[in-house]
């Protein structure tokens, strides 16, 4: 026997009446709850802490000479006295269905613990009372997230599976059961390698021992549906809990959309290899023949009789106009098929525009038509990729100039807004205020169901057209991070707009 087990020693330790009451007082008033002895049945507040007094917003005198229970329950007296009876009769309570009303009328949702002890000759009952109010809070703030959760999880495009550290399922959401033709019910249970054909038992139990907690993994696999049929899929894996009771959380994606996409774009970049290389390999041999095409309008065909020399012209004329459009169909083609980055460097938008004017006015397209460059307001130099721009401006003033009248004209217009004047400049409020590259035609309007189309490679309404233009525009856009739009009405005529 120690010591302190003594009886000596036990009745060393044990408080005095006068020490028993010391210790009570000092808990009465230095509780970090509020303490209340009450009677109920007279409606009576006898005694109170000064956490009371402080919860509830009086001094002491007023809250034992003024303030009544049922000031502090008023809505609430048949719970309280449901409680007082429930007290009396075992000797003790506890709720936490009950509030406190403050002198200023704030209600707070309290925590009662209650007992019954003698006052002044009666049985009253003490009342130790916790404000709740942050802890209700939190749980209400927790229970909105569990629901937000809920219905995440539920309504989530992937499905989500909760396992055991056995591999089975413990819960599904609806789309992992509609995903694999199951009803919930039916996954719940069920071994995992039941539905994923890529992981055995074994690999199951390798992931349990290797998997760190609450780091997730994702793996590529494939899961067998009710029927049988199977789909590549994507799992990513979160192994938690404790390693006493381990849980997985996995979230399944099906994977036959992208898988479907990627091959197509394998093929189509395939497809693209291909059409470059065709192109370069004809570009060699065509330009052959434009050389001999050249050489025999230049000394055969002067050499003819006349008879004979206009027809032969005609023809050669006819092919050197088809082996020309070969070339631009070809230059299209590897245009458009590029995919290097653009090399940006700095350009000036007019001076850039006048040195390209004199090549642009010499397309064929222009002919009997004019070529006008405007700049309504000063623009700050561009930072630019100068032969994938110049290659977009002769794309679009061609297109612009084929759609103009034979008489028309084709304005490239530079400033910050359509229609602006030299005076329209950043400082004056204008919207949007970014530099824009514009080519105008006034010709016959783009029908809308064709305008929705136009850039589409291989659509064209031109007899002779690809629809390459465009679309190499397009991708320039998009390769410098600028914005292209194209706008057709009759009374603005055809708007091609690069943002930059």
């Amino acid at each position: 026997m120690s010591p302190a087990d003594t009886p000596t020693a036990r009745r060393a330790i044990q408080p005095t009446g006068a020490d028993h009451h010391w210790w009570l007082h000092a808990i009465f008033e230095h509780s970090n709850d509020a303490i209340f002895v009450i009677d109920p049945h007279a409606d009576r507040i006898l005694q109170a802490n000064p956490r009371a007094c402080a919860l509830l917003g009086y001094d002491s005198d007023q809250l034992l000479a003024e303030v009544r229970v049922s000031d502090i329950h008023p809505d609430e007296m048949p719970q309280l006295q449901a409680l007082a009876e429930q007290v009396f009769a075992t000797g003790h309570g506890w709720t936490n269905e009950l509030s406190c009303t403050t002198r200023a009328g704030a209600r707070l949702p309290a925590e009662i613990s209650a007992a019954v002890v003698p006052h002044q000759g009666r049985d009253c009952i003490i009342a130790i009372v916790r404000d709740v109010t942050e802890r209700k809070r939190a749980e209400e703030s927790l229970k909105r997230s569990e629901q937000r959760l809920r219905a995440f999880v539920e309504n989530a495009g992937d499905g989500f599976f909760l396992v055991a550290g056995d591999g089975r399922i413990l819960d599904v959401n609806p789309r992992a059961a509609r995903m694999l033709g199951f009803t919930p019910e039916e996954l719940i249970g069920r071994p995992v390698p039941d539905i994923d054909v890529s992981l055995s038992a074994e690999a199951l139990a390798e992931i349990r021992a290797q998997l760190p907690f609450d780091q997730p993994r994702t793996m590529e696999s494939r899961h067998q549906r009710r029927d049988g049929s199977c789909f590549p899929s994507e799992i990513s894996i979160c192994k938690f809990g404790t390693p006493e009771q381990v849980r997985f959380v996995a979230v399944l994606r099906d994977q036959t959309a992208r898988k479907a996409g990627e091959a197509a774009i394998a093929r189509l970049a395939e497809l693209g290899r291909l059409a470059a290389t065709l192109a370069h390999q004809i570009r060699n041999p065509l330009a052959t023949i434009q050389l001999c095409l050249d050489d025999f309008a230049a000394r055969v065909v002067p050499a003819l009789e006349s008879e004979r020399q206009a027809r032969t012209q005609r023809r050669v004329e006819l092919a050197q106009g088809e082996a020309a459009r070969l070339e631009r169909l070809l230059a299209e083609i590897l245009g458009y098929a590029g995919e290097r980055p653009p090399e940006r460097q700095e350009l000036e938008p007019l001076t850039f525009a006048r040195q390209l004017e004199p090549a642009l006015a010499a397309l064929p397209s222009l002919k009997g038509r004019r070529l006008q460059i405007i700049e309504t307001a000063p623009l700050a130099p561009i930072l630019a990729d100068a032969d994938m721009l110049a290659q977009a401006l002769f794309n679009l003033i061609d297109n612009a100039a084929e759609a103009s009248a034979p008489d028309g004209t084709v304005t490239l217009t530079l400033g910050f807004t359509l229609g602006s004047t030299p005076e329209s400049t950043p400082e004056s409020g204008d919207e949007p205020q970014r530099p824009c590259l514009e080519v105008h035609n006034a010709g016959a309007p783009i029908p809308p169901e064709t305008l929705a189309r136009v850039g589409t490679p291989f659509f064209s309404t031109k007899h002779s057209g690809t629809g390459l233009g465009v679309a190499y525009v397009q991708r320039v856009a998009d390769a410098h991070g600028w914005t292209f739009e194209l706008t057709s009405d009759t009374d603005s005529g055809t708007q091609a707009r690069l943002w930059v």
